[in-house]
């Protein structure tokens, strides 16, 4: 479902397919940062969810919050269903954006591998010229603290097969690699205005 702002003149909305995969560092700066970009910009937003996308979403109980603003989200029934990837294909949308990214699914795009809703949709919109840009949670070399549902910290050391996989992915032409949640504003506005 479409949420359309009116702009008041006949520009038209930039219209973005956001996926949201199961990570659960990053996923609440992703929901209110989603809602944040609907209310700043003249923007039309698709949101997706992996299947895992979905359970973490709502084990943090942040299902209800993300529905009040993007109702009736499509959750992953197979890489085709619901069939984003074919509406990014035919021009739906002028971005992809994969906000937050799981180590999984970075890991699966660095390969080739379109074997999910949000994999497949990544590779049909690389194909069709659909400037994608995805925020994978781990991408820095370290220990990274994040915050459960209960508000317990939890200390995570990244792995460094998925330090790799970001390293690949920066490397593929039509993927921009996002490597602060903060600057997915300054991204949108970039486009906004004629400049997509």
């Amino acid at each position: 479902m479409w949420l359309v702002r009116p702009t008041g003149d006949d520009k038209m909305s930039l219209k973005i397919a956001w996926g949201i995969t199961g990570s659960g560092d990053f996923i609440e700066e992703s929901i209110s940062l989603l809602k944040r970009i609907l209310d700043e910009h003249d923007v039309d937003i698709k949101v997706f969810l992996s299947k895992s996308g979905e359970k973490v979403v709502r084990w943090y109980k942040l299902w209800d919050e993300l529905e009040a603003s993007f109702p009736n989200p499509s959750v992953e029934k197979g890489p085709n269903t619901p069939f984003i990837a074919g509406q990014v294909q035919i021009g739906k949308f002028d971005i992809l954006l994969i906000c937050p990214t799981t180590g999984n699914t970075t890991a699966k795009i660095a390969c080739g591998i379109a074997d999910t809703l949000v994999t497949n949709t990544v590779s049909q919109a690389m194909k069709a010229n659909v400037p994608v840009y995805i925020f994978p949670v781990d991408q820095k070399r370290g220990d990274v603290v994040t915050v459960l549902p209960s508000g317990k910290k939890l200390t995570l050391t990244m792995r460094e097969v998925d330090i790799e996989n970001v390293e690949k992915i920066k490397k593929m032409a039509k993927i921009t690699v996002i490597e602060n949640i903060n600057d997915i504003g300054g991204i949108i506005k970039s486009f906004e205005g004629g400049n997509k």
